[in-house]
């Protein structure tokens, strides 16, 4: 890693309207930019899943340790560096792969499902709560406006259902609402029997993110954040399984890191890459640098500014400090 010294830091935070997801009560979320040479990268710690917090994760990276949020950072800004001083955008010759619609439970539904239909995403993504019940009428809701249209339906639990609950979930979900489902994310924790058992019974499509290293079967696709781990690895541990990219739901600078993984990943893996989950910039209070992330229908369309990962004339802006 570069000496301490060389690492300027800006630290931010991210506002939400509610939760944004079944593991989390925040509504406002601390992260830091980085600057090493001419490169940009991003820090968004997640506790609730066993993250140190951002002062701890500057703290030890100026003692000169890193953690995966920090050695994924670091990875950014150099790779980000190299693209300014050359004076090219990182995504230049790449396709970032189409994403669902990440639903906000801040917003009101019904310009969201206008929006998603008139758009014409393929998917829409909700998180899933304990109390499925309410998922599953909320589900259904969706499915009555999309009438006639093509719309398919994700849930992420989580993991915060058991095997019995998530039964009752799928058990008592009207016909047209489930013949829309496309994947259910952690529904329950991993269990390989169960989930394999669950796949069976149900005929549903499961993806795994929290247990990728120890799964061996019982799901149809993996979920990698590049934000948080090398889609390289988990396509190595798991060949021939789809993987879904997405976003950390961290700073846009993050979000547009996750997307140029994700476009690499679709060109070396071609239809390994399914449907991605990039587009999570809604998801909170706008800024300079969300403003610029526009996704229509789902195609991400990158901020080209100063090269690299762009947005460079707002970063240069920022008040920096040492590390």
């Amino acid at each position: 890693m570069p000496p301490a010294d060389d690492i300027f830091v800006y630290e931010y935070l991210l506002r939400s309207g509610v939760a944004l997801n079944s593991a989390s009560h925040r509504r406002l979320f601390a992260g830091a930019l980085i600057r090493v040479g001419a490169g940009y990268g991003c820090i968004h710690p997640w506790p609730e899943f066993g993250d140190p917090p951002v002062e701890e994760q500057l703290r030890l990276l100026a003692a000169g340790q890193t953690t995966p949020v920090t050695e994924m950072a670091l990875r950014c800004a150099a790779i980000d560096g190299a693209a300014r001083e050359a004076g090219v955008s990182l995504f230049e010759g790449l396709e970032i792969p189409p994403s669902h619609y990440s639903w906000s439970f801040a917003q009101p539904t019904q310009p969201q499902i206008e929006r998603v239909l008139a758009e014409g995403w393929p998917a829409l993504k909700a998180k899933g709560y304990a109390n499925y019940g309410e998922t599953r009428r909320f589900l259904e809701q969706c499915v009555r406006v999309a009438e006639g249209t093509a719309l398919k339906l994700r849930v992420d639990f989580n993991g915060c259902l058991d095997a019995h609950g998530f039964s009752q979930f799928i058990e008592f979900m009207p016909l047209r609402t489930y013949q829309r489902l496309d994947l259910i994310e952690d529904p329950f924790p991993y269990d390989p029997t169960a989930w394999q058992q669950a796949q069976q019974q149900w005929q549903v499509r499961l993806a795994l993110d929290k247990g990728w290293r120890q799964g061996t079967e019982g799901f149809a696709a993996v979920v990698v954040k590049p934000a948080r781990r090398d889609w390289r690895l988990v396509a190595q541990r798991h060949p021939g399984v789809p993987l879904m990219l997405t976003s950390a739901m961290d700073h846009a600078l993050g979000q547009m890191f996750a997307a140029y993984e994700a476009a690499l990943a679709r060109q070396e893996l071609g239809n390994a890459i399914g449907l991605c989950g990039l587009c999570t910039q809604h998801l909170f209070e706008p800024d300079g640098f969300f403003e610029r992330v526009l996704s229509p229908g789902g195609h991400l369309q990158p901020d080209l500014t100063g090269g690299g990962l762009g947005f460079g004339d707002v970063l240069e802006r920022l008040p920096w400090r040492k590390l």
